[in-house]
């Protein structure tokens, strides 16, 4: 199945700015239906991240307007990078990556069917290596390594306004699915790493713009701590994984059966389990 035209993508609900930072919202879309809004951030000539590809046509027109000359990427995913080809070709933007993700967006593998479908396949694209500190407007921004997500995955942190760019990093208050190749002890380590920062704005590319970051953060470590305390006791009380998941969580929803799985609460629980030498 190809790439899905991007008449089926919903454009922004709206354009919001925090000071300096300009936020466009998009939406991928699983035939009629809008699914994951993406956020791409601006600051001065710089995006962070680019959106899906079925939005590219919209982002570079946007991007035209603004004058963006680069674009930094958080990580390799779709969602975040699957108008960075065209900004290149069309607009000459500079592209900079985690080292790690700089060969993954060259020669982009190809993505899950229903992945095709929500976001689109990106395009290869030529990027350079993010260096550990990015001039961003004139102002610098440290970049920190936040795997979990992904292993290539960073956020950016302006150390005197502190705002943080969490890409996947931080998603809600409480994330309720995982990826079976996520880690959640990784994750939870990274949420702690970038929460000592003490940030005052999170800039995430699903929820947009949360303020009081510091305490959101540190109010979705306590939140993945606390489930998995909760499904250990049941864990060793002789629960399954399912039914650990039921009893905490509820039934599986609709992005389970959509990514044929590859989306589920249950992978979340059985993770927390492992962190906690409970599951193997």
């Amino acid at each position: 199945m190809g790439t899905v035209r991007e008449g089926w993508y919903g454009w922004g609900v709206g354009r919001r700015r925090e000071g300096p930072i300009e936020a466009l919202r998009l939406h991928g879309s699983a035939g009629p239906w809008r699914v994951y809004p993406v956020h791409v951030f601006r600051i001065g000539d710089t995006l962070i991240d680019s959106g899906c590809a079925g939005c590219s046509g919209r982002v570079v027109a946007w991007a035209r307007e603004r004058g963006i000359g680069r674009v930094v990427h958080t990580h390799h995913h779709e969602d975040h990078v699957g108008a960075s080809a065209r900004l290149a070709s069309e607009l000459g933007a500079e592209i900079l990556a985690p080292a790690a993700a700089v060969a993954l967006l060259a020669r982009p593998y190809r993505r899950p069917a229903y992945r095709r479908i929500v976001w689109g396949q990106p395009r290869p694209v030529a990027a350079r290596p993010l260096p550990d500190r990015v001039t961003i407007a004139g102002v610098p921004f440290d970049v920190v390594r936040t795997p979990g997500h992904t292993p290539d995955h960073v956020c950016l942190f302006q150390p005197d306004e502190r705002w943080l760019f969490t890409g996947d990093l931080y998603v809600a208050a409480q994330p309720p699915y995982l990826r079976a190749v996520e880690d959640a002890a990784v994750i939870l380590a990274s949420l702690e790493r970038v929460a000592a920062l003490r940030p005052r704005l999170l800039c995430c590319a699903h929820s947009g713009f949360v303020e009081n970051g510091g305490e959101a953060l540190r109010a979705t470590i306590r939140k993945l701590r606390r489930l998995g305390e909760a499904a250990e006791a049941l864990a060793r009380r002789g629960l399954t994984v399912r039914a650990v998941t039921r009893r905490l969580l509820g039934p599986e929803g609709w992005l389970t059966w959509i990514s044929g799985g590859a989306f589920a609460k249950r992978h979340l629980v059985a993770s927390l389990l492992r962190m906690r030498g409970v599951y193997p």
